[in-house]
């Protein structure tokens, strides 16, 4: 019990020296900077390592019993379909328990010719001896390219509908600060910590990408930017709820960076607290689970991670900048 009220009086000391010496609002322009330039690096290996599942560009799926050579057979299959007309085609395998899943997911010119390729592979299987009758075929999904464009279409428009959203609910939660802090600086820190708390989770999922080809952008990692945002912008409207009732019971002349501050200093637990507690769950899915359990676990993980950063050293950084820049700041 001793050692328990040392551990806690310890930690509240340094939060004590951290508002007594330690300015973080103050530092804005080192904190945006960091957080551009790791947005910026993110993109980076996200762009260069991008690959697109068939859920996006049109493809085929094919799912049968046994275990392959991965390098040899992909090497035999590429240049087997390339005879019967299909050259230039990136093959993707991923061995699980007794099961080969095949994936070609090239954009192709029309629904014809992914039926085409559909009928080729499974003939190839067959030919090859590679399965003994289309019966050892256990799963075959095809997707035509009009599927793939909706689809990217639908994943735009849900990530800007979602950024849209927070930015609005932002506005109009906080409208009784207004004449503090304006709607627009809201909607700019909204806008600003979701693309950082999605650009880097974002650049690890590239290098995941980039040491194993069989991962891929698909709906599971949309879903799990979606997550990111919607959990983000939770630590933000903390601290700026927090904000709100500190220059509620301010007076008329209020020291922005004192309640900045102070705020952020008492919602670290909470938010500190909450990021932990999230963080073990995702942290046993990814170790129990397997595929798109791991890769989603993995995304949202760092999201969470970035999200707290970025709710404690750049949402009230960037609206004490923005203030400042608009109006004269004690």
């Amino acid at each position: 019990m001793e050692g328990k009220n040392y551990s806690l009086g310890r930690f509240y000391f340094i939060f004590l020296m951290m508002r007594k010496y330690f300015s973080i609002v103050k530092r804005a322009y080192l904190w945006i900077l960091i957080a551009i330039t790791a947005t910026v690096v993110s993109w980076v290996l996200f762009i260069f390592s991008a690959q697109f599942s068939e859920e996006f560009t049109g493809g085929i799926s094919v799912v049968f019993n046994g275990k392959v050579k991965d390098a040899e057979f992909k090497e035999q299959l590429a240049q087997g379909l390339a005879e019967k007309g299909f050259p230039n085609l990136k093959v993707h395998l991923d061995n699980n328990v007794g099961q080969t899943k095949i994936k070609i997911n090239n954009r192709l010119k029309d629904n014809e010719e992914v039926n085409k390729l559909s009928l080729a592979i499974s003939n190839y299987l067959v030919e090859s001896q590679t399965i003994s009758s289309e019966s050892d075929i256990v799963e075959q999904v095809v997707i035509g390219p009009s599927v793939g464009k909706y689809m990217t279409n639908t994943a735009s428009r849900a990530l800007g509908l979602g950024l849209l959203a927070m930015m609005i609910y932002m506005i109009f939660s906080f409208g009784t600060i207004r004449k503090n802090i304006a709607p627009g600086i809201l909607a700019t820190v909204v806008l600003f910590t979701s693309v950082l708390s999605i650009s880097i989770p974002a650049g690890a999922y590239g290098i995941w990408m980039a040491l194993d080809p069989t991962t891929q952008i698909d709906t599971v990692f949309i879903i799990a930017i979606l997550t990111i945002i919607g959990y983000g912008i939770n630590d933000v409207i903390i601290i700026f709820d927090r904000i709100r009732e500190n220059m509620i019971r301010s007076n008329e002349k209020i020291a922005y960076a004192n309640v900045f501050d102070e705020s952020i200093r008492q919602t670290f637990k909470r938010s500190l607290g909450t990021s932990i507690s999230t963080l073990l769950v995702l942290i046993a899915m990814f170790v129990f689970g397997t595929g798109v359990i791991q890769r989603f676990s993995f995304t949202v993980g760092v999201g969470v991670v970035v999200s707290f950063l970025s709710s404690i050293f750049v949402a009230a950084s960037t609206a004490y900048l923005l203030i400042n820049l608009t109006k004269k700041v004690r």
